[in-house]
């Protein structure tokens, strides 16, 4: 990473802005927003699409799965693709791709057209969260990262609870869920388009930074002046444990958030008997929450590390707080009466759970800037393992259930605790190096 180039002395005066480094991870909210949108899209009109193609509950546990199939296998090649043509590219060319795709997705005529769509999309939905991963590295300080981190993560429960309100409003208002995904698919293209013309990987090489900033900056190399000494690959920073507890956390994490992401929407409507325009507004309450909690939980933590307190002490209670909170909130879902307190309690759930947008910033804790993109995509790997087989497990326990939902929570519960259980073995402080 180079950051120390100075600003052309002769180009024209440009429009300068103050603190850019926050407008970029704005920016890439919304890119997140946009990702979750059309992520959740086939989940949020999966009751009408299952009912338009008479899809029972197993058949679309298989059909929700099958965007982490290729989600998942595009993490290490993601995370490759990343950190050598950088984010800016990266991320650009995954926009346009997976908005033609969400639009083609209105075309869709069986499962197996529903299930090619959807392996599209995870290809091209794949580095794209790596991305603005690696972006930490180049535009924020160390006691940054964990607010930008989850500003970053926070864009998906925020983008699910829009894309709650969004796909249900399109679909009404259009009168179908086909055109819809048209809509959503050309907003992605243009925001793709956006993506090209506003990020740099280079700060100091924006025509809207400032020179303060850019010395600002400039420190992160003094900052990460112990990646001199970091590996030669990143395959070996797996002769530690961190690494591995850290995939291991991110699966019990990623196993509760596919598992809300996938079918809280039909546990709204099937199981809590909420009309289809309703679902989309409770649909917005369950992830709002978690957008809440992603931001108080980035916040909360680079307050703690900056007023002093370790990393350690800091991530491990933060992380090992929020698994037990997960998985104390999902277990109690399966003892109220109410639907009204039983949604509330998932909203709680996916709250203490999108603490778990901290794990983010923890690669580049771990590694060196070289090799950050790598190691985010090994962790965001594992844990679309999970996004892999939970869908479909949810499926067939609610199919054998007879529509129930308590095993599924009862699952939920086991990977919050292994969540909490695997964060606390994390070396957070220790940069791994030769």
């Amino acid at each position: 990473m180079q950051v120390n180039t100075p600003v052309k002395a002769q180009e024209p005066a440009r429009f300068r802005v103050r603190g850019l480094r926050w407008w970029m991870f704005g920016f890439f909210i919304l890119v997140m927003i946009i990702n979750y949108i059309d992520r959740s899209s086939l989940s949020i009109a999966m009751p009408l699409i299952g009912k338009d193609l008479h899809i029972n509950s197993v058949t679309t546990g298989i059909i929700l799965s099958s965007f982490g199939w290729t989600y998942a296998l595009m993490q290490l090649p993601g995370g490759w693709l990343v950190d050598k043509l950088r984010p800016r590219k990266v991320v650009s060319a995954s926009l346009i791709g997976w908005g033609i795709i969400e639009g083609l997705t209105g075309l869709a005529s069986g499962v197996a057209s529903l299930i090619g769509m959807r392996m599209l999309l995870g290809v091209f939905e794949g580095p794209v969260q790596n991305g603005a991963n690696s972006s930490l590295t180049r535009w924020l300080r160390k006691n940054e990262r964990a607010r930008g981190s989850t500003l970053v993560d926070g864009g998906g429960p925020l983008g699910t609870a829009f894309g709650g309100l969004l796909v249900t409003g399109l679909i009404v208002g259009l009168g179908t869920w086909r055109l819809a995904f048209g809509a959503v698919g050309l907003l992605t293209v243009l925001i793709g388009v956006l993506a090209w013309v506003f990020m740099r990987d280079n700060p100091a090489n924006h025509p809207m930074i400032t020179q303060e900033e850019v010395a600002y900056l400039e420190q992160i190399e003094t900052e990460d002046e112990h990646d001199e000494t970091a590996y030669s690959s990143a395959v070996k920073y797996f002769k530690h444990a961190s690494p591995w507890m850290l995939l291991l956390a991110f699966f019990g994490y990623d196993a509760v958030l596919y598992g809300l992401l996938t079918w809280a929407p039909s546990y709204v409507s099937k199981v809590q008997h909420v009309s289809f325009g309703m679902t989309g507004v409770w649909t917005f309450v369950i992830f709002g929450a978690g957008f809440v909690g992603e931001l108080f939980a980035g916040q909360l933590a680079d307050r703690l590390i900056r007023s002093g307190a370790s990393v350690n002490a800091v991530m491990r209670s933060l992380l090992g707080f929020a698994g037990v909170g997960v998985a104390v909130a999902i277990i109690l879902v399966n003892h109220v009466t109410t639907p009204t307190a039983a949604i509330l309690l998932v909203s709680l759930a996916n709250f203490f759970l999108r603490w778990g947008g901290l794990y983010w910033s923890v690669p580049a804790r771990l590694s060196a800037k070289q090799h950050v993109g790598q190691l985010t995509g090994a962790m965001n790997f594992s844990g679309n393992v999970a996004g892999i087989i939970v869908p479909i497990l949810v499926g067939v326990i609610v199919q054998n259930s007879g529509g129930s939902f308590v095993g599924v929570f009862v699952m939920f519960a086991v990977a919050g605790l292994l969540m909490a259980v695997s964060s606390i073995a994390i070396n957070y402080s220790r940069k791994l190096t030769s």
